[in-house]
């Protein structure tokens, strides 16, 4: 999961920035959320990797896929599965809420600091 994330945010740090920027403004998705999605994308996937900060960041993670679930049944009227779907946002959410009640597993940042 957290390589997933680092793979999908460090693009938008970089060339695709403007054009994530672009589109999700055409939505309606204020620059400032934009930007916390691109940082929790990208820092939060390498604190999972890591496991530092597990059950804050997969609460971050949840609130994220929450917004874009929400985005992607109102706003562009995507399908529960298929291309553009929010299949995966679900996957995603449930993810996280798994991560904020199971924490880090036992070789982790979080659990060296904790024990």
């Amino acid at each position: 999961m957290g390589a997933n994330f680092v793979a999908h945010g460090y693009p938008k740090l970089g060339k695709s920035r403007q054009q994530t920027f672009q589109w999700t403004r055409s939505l309606g998705v204020p620059s400032v959320l934009t930007f916390l999605a691109i940082i929790l994308e990208f820092f939060g996937g390498l604190s999972l990797i890591i496991g530092f900060l597990v059950p804050l960041v997969g609460f971050c993670i949840a609130l994220e896929m929450a917004g874009a679930i929400i985005l992607k049944k109102t706003k562009m009227k995507a399908p529960y599965m298929g291309q553009n779907s929010y299949e995966i946002d679900i996957v995603y959410f449930m993810l996280g809420i798994a991560l904020v009640i199971l924490g880090a597993g036992p070789i982790s940042i979080d659990s060296l600091l904790l024990h």
